[in-house]
Parts: C-alpha cells; sequence; structure tokens
C-alpha cells in the first residue's frame, strides 16, 4: 500500500523525484525478486498471429507490426566484459531479443490490443486453451480486447466487444481509428533492479515503443497516433489493470491502408494483395466511424463484462517512494487542453518568438540560465493549438554551422529488423557528415501525437549534439535547430573530453572510446507543469526515448550503429554542453558510429537467414 501522499501543486513530485534520483546510492540487486518478462493469461483463447503481412491483409499487419515492436525475434550471444571493455572470463550467455531496446533488457512494457471490426474472415485458427501452437489459416479476430503474448507471438482474448470507440473516446482530440494499441509497464520488471529510477528507463522505453510502432506502421502503411494524455485510471479499468502492478503510460491509435493500398515488405517490394472472400464484410474503414462517437456509458458498460485472468503469481506493486508517488500525480493531472486554447506558458516566458530566432531565441537570458528556458511559438508559426512550449538556448551560443545535408536513400523504417545495440562498440573513424546531417533530421522530425507541438518537431525538448570524430564538423558541442537545420556551437563549455570523467558505467566508455558522435536530448522537466501538471515529466521522456529510437533507426538504415546510454545523462554531461545552472538537463545519451565488421554475428534474427554468417559492412562512404 502507498503511503506517500500526492501533492496537488504542479511539478512538486517530480522535483521531489529528481532530488531523490540526485542522491541515489548504488544499486543493490536482489535477482531472486526479478519477476518474469512476459506476463500470459493462461484462461484466455488465443489466436496465432501470421509472422508476416505477406499475402494476409489486417491481421498478416497486425502480425507484422506487433512482432516488430515486441516480438521474440532473435538470439542474442552475450560476453560478460570488464571495465575495460575486455572480457571478463565468465561463461557467456544465450538470450532471445526483441526488435526494440530495453535498459537492461528487462522488457517492462506489455501491448493490449482493441480491435473493432472483424480483421479476416478467411477462416478461423483459435487455440484451445493449452495447446499454444496449432497449424492456421488466415486468423479471424472478432471485436475483442486482446494482450500481445510475444512468446508465442499470439493474441489473448480478454473481452469481447469493440473497446476501440471507448479508448478513442478517452484520448485527446483522438481520430477515428480501425484498432488501438494499448502500452502498459509492468513496475516491478524494472524496478526490481533499477529502484526508482526505473520509473524514467520504463517512460523513455514507452516513447522508444512509440517511435517503433510509427516506423514499422509506416513501413506497413498505417497510419498512426499517440495518446499521451488521458484519464490514466479510466484506460487502466477498461484493460482490467489495477494501476500499481501495471497501468497505461500510452494508447496508439491506426488505420488501416485504404482499400486498395500495396503496403511494403522489409524489403520495399509491394506485396501482393488478395481478393476478399466473397459474401464477408472488409472491416469498416475509420473515415466511417467519424460520425459515431461513443455514448458515455460505452466504456462502463464494457469494464461491467467480465475480463480474463492474468497468470500467477501477480508481478510485485511499484515500491511506494519517490517514483510512486510521481506515476500518481501523473495519472492525477489533467490531460485536457491548454487554458486557452492554445498554447502552454511557462512561468518566466514572454512573447511570441519563434523558438529559434536569430538574435532572441539563442540571445535571450544570460549566461548563468537566467530566464526561462522555453518559449511559446513555433519557427513555422502554425495555429495557436499547435503552439508549444519550445525550448530556448540558456546561453550564449557561438557561432552558427549549416548541418550537414542529409544523406538521401536510407529508409528508418526498413532498418527495424537489422537495428541491435552493440556491444563492443564503433571502430574510431570518421562520421560521413551526410550520415549526420540524416540521422539529426529524422531525431528532429515531427510526429504524430496528442503533445501540441509535436507535428512540426520535438515539442518538449531540444537537441543537443557532442560532435567526436564527424568529417567536416569541428570537435565540439552544439545546439540543433530542427527547423533551419543548423547547428549552433557552445561556447564557453569545459572540454567534451569530461564526458569521459563523469559517473559512466563500463560500456558506455568503451563506447566513447570509438563513437563519432553523441545525441543528446535536454529538457526542462517542470517547465509545462503549469499546463499538464507532473504529467510533463512523463511525456518528456517518452519523447527523449523517441527521439533516440529514431535517430538510432536513422543511423542503422545507413549501415551505422547506435546505442543508449542513460548513464551518459548526468551533470557532468550537463556541464560540458553549459546546462550546469540552466533549467535544462540531459535526458538521454545516443552513441553512434561504425560498427566493427568482420567475425560471426552477436544477433542473429528468428528465423535466421542461411547465408547471413557476418556482420554486412557499412554502406556509407
Amino acid at each position: 500500500m502507498h503511503t506517500t501522499p500526492a501533492t496537488s501543486a504542479p511539478g512538486a513530485a517530480t522535483s521531489r523525484y529528481l532530488a531523490a534520483m540526485r542522491d541515489r546510492g548504488p544499486l543493490s540487486i536482489d535477482w531472486s525478486a526479478a519477476p518474469t518478462r512476459h506476463k500470459r493469461y493462461p484462461g484466455a483463447e488465443r489466436v496465432r498471429l501470421p509472422w508476416t503481412a505477406g499475402r494476409h491483409q489486417g491481421a498478416g499487419l497486425l502480425g507484422e507490426l506487433l512482432r516488430d515492436l515486441l516480438g521474440m525475434t532473435r538470439i542474442v550471444w552475450s560476453h560478460h566484459l570488464d571495465d575495460g571493455g575486455e572480457p571478463s572470463g565468465r561463461p557467456p550467455m544465450l538470450l532471445t531479443g526483441r526488435p526494440a531496446p530495453s535498459g537492461g533488457g528487462l522488457y517492462p512494457i506489455e501491448a493490449y490490443v482493441a480491435i473493432g471490426e472483424p480483421l479476416l474472415h478467411a477462416g478461423e485458427s483459435r487455440l484451445p486453451v493449452g495447446e499454444p501452437y496449432l497449424p492456421v489459416g488466415e486468423p479471424h479476430l472478432p471485436a475483442a480486447l486482446y494482450h500481445y503474448d510475444p512468446v508465442h507471438h499470439v493474441l489473448e482474448r480478454l473481452r469481447d466487444g469493440d473497446h476501440v470507440p471507448a479508448l478513442t473516446g478517452l484520448l485527446t482530440d483522438a481520430p477515428p481509428a480501425d484498432l488501438a494499441i494499448v502500452l502498459s509497464a509492468v513496475f516491478w520488471r524494472s524496478m526490481f533492479k533499477y529502484g526508482d529510477f526505473g520509473y524514467r528507463l520504463i517512460c523513455q522505453e514507452t516513447g522508444v515503443l512509440i517511435a517503433q510502432v510509427l516506423a514499422v506502421g509506416e513501413r506497413l502503411g498505417l497510419a498512426a497516433r499517440a495518446g499521451l494524455r488521458f484519464p490514466d485510471g479510466e484506460v487502466d479499468r477498461l484493460l482490467g489493470l489495477d494501476g500499481t502492478r501495471e497501468a497505461t503510460l500510452a494508447v496508439l491509435t491506426l488505420t488501416l491502408p485504404p482499400s486498395g493500398a500495396r503496403p511494403s515488405s522489409r524489403s520495399g517490394e509491394p506485396r501482393s494483395q488478395p481478393a476478399p472472400s466473397s459474401g464477408v464484410p472488409p472491416m469498416r474503414p475509420a473515415a466511417l466511424l467519424a460520425d459515431e462517437p461513443p455514448t458515455p456509458s460505452l466504456a462502463g458498460e464494457l469494464m461491467s463484462r467480465p475480463v480474463a485472468g492474468e497468470s500467477r503469481p501477480l508481478p510485485r506493486p511499484m515500491p511506494d517512494g519517490p517514483a510512486a508517488a510521481l506515476h500518481r500525480a501523473c495519472a492525477l493531472a489533467l490531460p485536457g487542453s491548454p487554458p486557452d486554447g492554445g498554447a502552454p506558458y511557462a512561468a518566466g516566458s514572454s512573447g511570441e518568438t519563434a523558438p529559434y530566432e536569430t538574435g532572441s531565441a539563442y540571445e535571450t537570458g544570460s549566461a548563468d540560465g537566467a530566464g526561462s528556458a522555453y518559449e511559446t511559438g513555433s519557427a513555422d508559426r502554425v495555429g495557436s493549438r499547435d503552439r508549444a512550449l519550445r525550448q530556448r538556448l540558456p546561453v550564449r551560443a557561438g557561432r552558427t554551422l549549416p548541418a550537414p545535408e542529409p544523406t538521401t536513400g536510407a529508409n528508418p523504417a526498413e532498418a527495424v529488423a537489422r537495428r541491435a545495440s552493440p556491444t563492443a562498440g564503433y571502430r574510431p573513424v570518421p562520421l560521413p557528415g551526410g550520415a549526420l546531417g540524416a540521422v539529426l533530421a529524422a531525431a528532429g522530425g515531427g510526429y504524430p501525437a496528442d503533445l501540441p507541438g509535436a507535428a512540426t518537431g520535438p515539442a518538449a525538448t531540444a537537441l543537443c549534439l557532442l560532435s567526436l570524430r564527424v568529417a567536416g564538423l569541428p570537435r565540439g558541442a552544439y545546439w540543433y535547430d530542427p527547423a533551419r537545420h543548423t547547428l549552433h556551437e557552445l561556447s564557453g563549455t569545459v572540454r567534451i573530453e569530461a564526458v569521459t570523467a563523469g559517473p559512466l558505467l563500463a560500456n558506455t566508455r568503451v563506447a566513447l572510446r570509438g563513437a563519432a558522435a553523441v545525441l543528446i536530448p535536454v529538457g526542462d522537466p517542470v517547465a509545462g507543469a503549469g499546463t499538464f501538471g507532473d504529467r510533463w515529466y512523463r511525456m518528456q521522456q517518452m519523447e527523449a526515448g523517441l527521439i533516440a529510437q529514431r535517430a538510432a533507426l536513422a543511423a542503422t538504415a545507413l549501415g551505422l550503429a547506435a546505442r543508449i546510454h542513460s548513464d551518459g545523462a548526468n551533470e557532468t554531461t550537463d556541464e560540458a554542453l553549459g546546462l550546469a545552472g540552466t533549467p535544462l538537463r540531459s535526458l538521454s545519451f545516443l552513441a553512434m558510429g561504425t560498427p566493427p565488421t568482420g567475425g560471426p554475428l552477436v544477433t542473429r534474427p528468428i528465423p535466421a537467414p542461411v547465408n547471413e554468417e557476418v556482420r554486412p559492412a557499412p554502406t556509407t562512404t
């Protein structure tokens, strides 16, 4: 039972959490308390999903989407390294891996799927209780709420009925949708190891998975949108979650490709589309649902129906402490729009200056951080409902350089299967300027979400860069302006070599020896609390994770490698970026560079290609 009192003061729970994380000591891990890394509903009817979309229609698209979101898709051969990055002599481990990175490989995020009309009726493949595998034809997916079991690649049917209108009705300005994917967190799965710090990792991992859905959805022709503002308790009850062991963090709405559209496979070739089965009604297009708003009692009526029970033993509830208090404050924060229907104003903000306007956004305020680190408005002067809290530089910048022109031809959406976190660092060779330009453009692009301003670029964070060995770009620290695709040199900062003197783990030190660049999302964790309450912290951390994953996929598409090192976001890094004494702080730390070539793969896909025995050489020049 949680006893830490919640507070009504916006941002107070965030401030207490940040103070606790600043003063936290070394980890003390009880591995005997580790829970399972996935959950099941053993009494639920199960539907086996296609592994690829292939000739399948809706069910195949959903199967490939979920596979590339949380599926068991790879085998990882892992070696223990010492502080110097050398093998420690302990026996290696053979682990199952998933497509997206997870802090500590703990995978605390679960996925629930709400389906409206049946996706396909061409044949049934429902699995009897207790039979995890059966030869299947085309899946039959009745309108219901499902849980995705990644171990068996099946959907577990939890409750009958169309839950899509109920879910979209609880979101802020949600468009009509054909289906919805709800991302929830099993807190103990991360917090048994990381304690309260695990909450930050969970929020960022949710953002990583949102980026993954957007990328895979683009490849498959699915239109996706992230919902971050909703009444937590109602969505939790709709899913049958208690909110303490497991709780909802994001809701993604998706619409199927228009009739006749030909989504692409991983190879980029259009998929062949089967003829519709005779006498079978297709799924209603989402556009036809626009005039069918859910009734206020719809969610309540669904909640009154029984829901399948999950496997035992249940995970422990979130431990009482600053993370639990922050999560409760996030859940209590009202998810509505800014008071005036327009831009959320931070205390100390002034004016409607564009956030990257020369002579204003970069030079307003003093070197010691006086004034707000955010201002309202948008560089592209979009309408008032799309304006967001935008960062402005808290220190005076040096010279402005054009960011390298992005390399063309590489599609981050096609890099999902190849992305892997490098374990042995990078080759210390220069990064091509065009590759960096492509990564920056991907990281700084807009994304579909209910966070005001997100459609035009990061709405809660800004991007900093450490250039370590980039062709044509001097070594140093920079502030990236995505609206103008320019880099602003951070003058007066300490030498970037000081970053390696921070409190870093061994694998981060190994990575920095050969990394070519580091992308660092930064932000003020309480700037938006006046509008969004403590929920601002959660949304900001999700955006940081989304940015890092988008950058990692862009790097992978170019034959590079990238890895998130959460320990790199620390006070030493803040000093290197000139953020010390300002409201901003580093949120994440993505190292990137050229991977080692040759030798056996340490990560192999499932099923593994028979002709892939060595890591392919980078495609960049």
